[in-house]
Formats: C-alpha cells, structure tokens, sequence
C-alpha cells in the first residue's frame, strides 16, 4: 500500500513538475481568419463599384453576393495582381491596388474562401 501512494506521489510531482517547466512558444499568434463578410465585403465595396456590384449599377461579374465573389476569387485575385495596361488588369480605369489589399484577397483564397 505504501509503495502505490509512493509511486502515485512521484507521478503527481513529475507531472507537475513537466507541466511547469515547458516554455510556452514566444511571439506564437493565433492568425485571424479572412472572410467575405468581414474582410471581402469592405474592400469590392470600396475597390469594385459600380462594376461589379448589381445594386450600385454594374453589369459585370456579381460580386455583391458570397457565391459570386466566390465563384471568381481566384481570377479576381489574378487580375488585381496584373500591372496597369496588362490586358485584364483591375480595377479598370484606377490605379492598382495597394499590396495590403491585394495580400487580403489571397489570404481569403489561400484560408478556403470562407463566408464568414
């Protein structure tokens, strides 16, 4: 009896001991998700209109919707990403787009398109 309340003491202290002297990970974030609620929406409304949304006039590729912009993420991304004059270059007509935003727009292709 006395060696297993031995034996238990010793684990209890070991286990306590291990959980003590880990190290948790320095500077180790949690990354946010980008969604098109949040992240997607904000930017075609600032970037796309009218072209692209139906409700503001535009007749193009509709991504005023989750399953629109989805459906073009990938070509949206690759065509923001052209130079202007490259031929299918966007937004047309404006300047490029700023490298944060295009970074946003292929976190959402690269973290699966998610809605929100």
């Amino acid at each position: 009896m006395m060696k297993k309340i031995t034996f238990g003491l010793i684990l209890v202290a070991v286990i306590v001991f291990t959980a003590c002297t880990k190290k948790a990970s320095p500077g180790k974030t949690v990354e946010k998700t980008t969604n098109y609620t949040t992240d997607i929406v904000p930017l075609l409304q600032a970037k796309c209109t009218p072209c692209h949304l139906p409700s503001k006039g535009g007749n193009k590729a509709n991504f005023e919707n989750y399953e629109g912009a989805k459906k073009y993420g990938t070509a949206m991304l690759e065509r923001v990403m052209l130079n202007p004059g490259d031929r299918g270059f966007m937004p047309f007509k404006h300047a490029k787009l700023p490298e944060a935003e295009i970074a946003i727009i292929k976190k959402w292709i690269d973290q699966g398109l998610t809605e929100k």
